[in-house]
């Protein structure tokens, strides 16, 4: 079995919760500095939802060529 698979895979999915860490922040500021006119950190947060879902696929397939490999 090939451990890299696996270790790569759990890199990839620490990418996927740091993304959703830093998403849901700069989402929460983003939404509350609209009162004030700037939209520069929800445009931010926006920006890192599709990378949330990048590095998801990433992980999750490293990982499961991992298990299921023959």
């Amino acid at each position: 079995m090939n451990k890299e698979k696996l270790i790569k895979g759990a890199m990839w999915l620490s990418g996927f919760s740091m993304s959703i860490i830093l998403s849901a922040m700069s989402l929460h500021v983003g939404f509350n500095n609209m009162q004030y006119g700037s939209y520069t950190m929800l445009v931010v947060g926006l920006l890192f939802i599709p990378l949330i879902f990048f590095f998801a696929y990433k992980g999750f397939s490293l990982i499961l060529d991992y298990i299921f490999e023959n």
